[in-house]
């Protein structure tokens, strides 16, 4: 990865003026070697791995305005209303592709347990996962995912997306793409997706609970990923992690998981 790539990659994690840190490298994925120092408009990182060339320097504008404004909502972004379910969601015992999606991707136990709201929109042949305000126990909307591949987008948003979905009751939460690996990894830890790689205009309140936060996108969001836990810790979040990963966690069964943030056997 060349200088020019290096910068943006560091740009991206929206660190403070005047901020030294260590953190894991996002260009050789080791733990806890990048060094990166902030000083009023200037950029330096240096990766202490033997394996890896990444460092650098850079002098140029740096302002706290950029970051501010991912987290600003207009007033009317704010309001949540309360999602009507329509006729066209039905059991997901109705559709056989449906099951075997849940089965497939770590779902099944969630939904049974009722950690997850899970339908079948036989209009748009989509598995839907319904979205819960935790503050109004209110449903404010849901994500459908196509369950054929000639249905466009493979994702669908109905409703608000200010609302975080959610699986899950425990003390520490992981922050992921996708309801499915939300789903995943709801025995161990609260899942929440956030469906993408951007907290765009989600509602922090909703993620402030937790003991331990941790962040776990698609491999290829690795950058994003620290982008992301910056930007909580310029918030007052204490706790963030990122944990980068090979594969979505819904792949992954309940022991893997345990072993992936609790390091369990």
């Amino acid at each position: 990865m060349n200088y020019n790539q290096q910068l943006e990659v560091i740009k991206g994690l929206f660190l403070p003026p005047d901020t030294e840190i260590r953190l894991d490298c996002p260009f050789c994925l080791n733990k806890n070697t990048l060094a990166i120092t902030t000083s009023g408009n200037s950029y330096r990182w240096y990766c202490f791995h033997a394996s890896c060339k990444a460092k650098g320097k850079h002098e140029g504008e740096k302002t706290m305005s950029y970051v501010n404004a991912t987290f600003q909502k207009k007033d009317n972004q704010n309001i949540v209303t309360e999602f009507e379910i329509p006729d066209s969601f039905k059991s997901v015992y109705s559709n056989k592709k449906a099951m075997e999606y849940l089965n497939k991707n770590n779902c099944w136990e969630a939904w049974a347990w009722l950690r997850a709201d899970i339908k079948y929109d036989v209009k748009q042949d989509r598995v839907v996962f319904l979205i819960k305000n935790r503050y109004t126990d209110k449903f404010v909307g849901a994500v459908g995912r196509a369950l054929n591949k000639n249905v466009f987008p493979k994702w669908f948003m109905y409703g608000s997306k200010i609302v975080p979905f959610k699986s899950g009751q425990c003390n520490d939460a992981v922050i992921v793409e996708d309801c499915p690996s939300a789903c995943a990894v709801s025995n161990v830890l609260t899942g929440i997706a956030i469906m993408g790689t951007s907290l765009g205009n989600i509602e922090l309140n909703h993620l402030y609970p937790y003991k331990n936060l941790y962040i776990c996108l698609d491999r290829d969001a690795t950058v994003k990923a620290y982008s992301i836990a910056s930007q909580l810790k310029l918030k007052n979040f204490k706790n963030v992690y990122v944990k980068p990963l090979t594969e979505d966690l819904k792949y992954y069964n309940t022991k893997q998981i345990e072993e992936i943030f609790y390091g369990k056997n």
